[in-house]
C-alpha cells in the first residue's frame, strides 16, 4: 500500500472507533444518571397511544405511506407500522404522529 492508501485507511478505521465511542458514551451516561437514552442523544422514542395512535421522535423521514403499512426511518434502522386506515395526523422535524387502528409495530 501507498502512504496515501494507509492513512486513508488509518482514517477509517479510526472514524469506526470514534462513532463506536459515541455510542457507548451515550448508553453509559443514561446508565450512570438514570436519565433516558433518547434524551441524550438522538436515538428514537416511540409512545404507543392506545391502540388509534403511534408517535415517534428523532425520527429520519418516511420511506413508505399506505393504509395499511408506514415505515419510519429512525437511526438504527425502521419502525413498520401495520394496521388499517393509517395516517400521518402530523409531521415535525422530529415528530411524526400516525393515527388509525393498529395492529403490529415492528422494529428492524
Amino acid at each position: 500500500m501507498r502512504a496515501k492508501e494507509k492513512m486513508f485507511a488509518a482514517c477509517i478505521e479510526c472514524f469506526g472507533q470514534v462513532n463506536d465511542l459515541k455510542q457507548n458514551f451515550s448508553e453509559k451516561i443514561s446508565e450512570k444518571t438514570a436519565i433516558p437514552e433518547e434524551l441524550i442523544s438522538d436515538a428514537a422514542l416511540m409512545q404507543v397511544r392506545g391502540k388509534r395512535s403511534v408517535c415517534i421522535e428523532n425520527h429520519r423521514g418516511v420511506k413508505v405511506y399506505e393504509q395499511e403499512h408506514i415505515q419510519i426511518a429512525v437511526k438504527r434502522g425502521c419502525i413498520h407500522i401495520y394496521g388499517f386506515a393509517l395516517t400521518i395526523a402530523r409531521m415535525t422535524k422530529k415528530t411524526v404522529e400516525i393515527r388509525g387502528r393498529l395492529q403490529r409495530l415492528e422494529l428492524e
